[in-house]
């Protein structure tokens, strides 16, 4: 999603105004896969503040990821603001590591904008509070029936306690 600030960059103060739809195909980010079901929607502003440029947007959109306990596909809908600093490498020499650099006249800004977007949204996905998730023995959809299995898995720091019970038991 490229905007061009070619006005924004004129004077103390101008603004540049944008309402887009983005198209993101799915993410991979840390082992999970993030299906976008729409175009995301990103609507905001640029302005020029000093030697900097003020980027502040709304983004809203659906994602299709797998529930972390019984791994059932769910929609999950996010919206949120983004606020970020942008600074034109070609018209001024701030350097700050935490401000996004550019060159020229436009910026692309769907970088900027998957990137919050994996700041915001949940990390942690459950199709319900009530989730009990899978069997670990079997993979059973605990939600959907009980198993048969025995889950006989204990800590092995109570080890010692569960030997104490089963010699009171003789």
């Amino acid at each position: 999603m490229v905007i061009d600030l070619s006005n924004a960059l004129k004077f103390e103060g101008s603004k540049v105004d944008f309402d887009s739809l983005m198209e993101v195909e799915k993410i991979e980010f840390m082992g999970d896969q993030y299906k976008f079901l729409q175009p995301v929607r990103v609507a905001g502003s640029v302005i020029k503040v000093g030697d900097t440029l003020q980027l502040n947007a709304q983004v809203s959109g659906s994602i299709n990821v797998n529930c972390y306990r019984c791994m059932k596909a769910i929609q999950k809908d996010f919206c949120f603001s983004m606020d970020e600093v942008l600074i034109n490498d070609d018209l001024s020499d701030v350097k700050d590591e935490e401000a996004i650099h550019f060159k020229g006249s436009q910026i692309d800004i769907k970088e900027i904008v998957i990137n919050n977007i994996l700041l915001n949204i949940s990390m942690k996905h459950l199709c319900s509070q009530e989730c009990k998730g899978l069997c670990p023995q079997c993979g059973t959809d605990l939600n959907i029936k009980e198993c048969e299995c025995r889950n006989e898995d204990i800590d092995p720091r109570f080890e010692v306690l569960k030997k104490l019970l089963n010699n009171n038991e003789k």
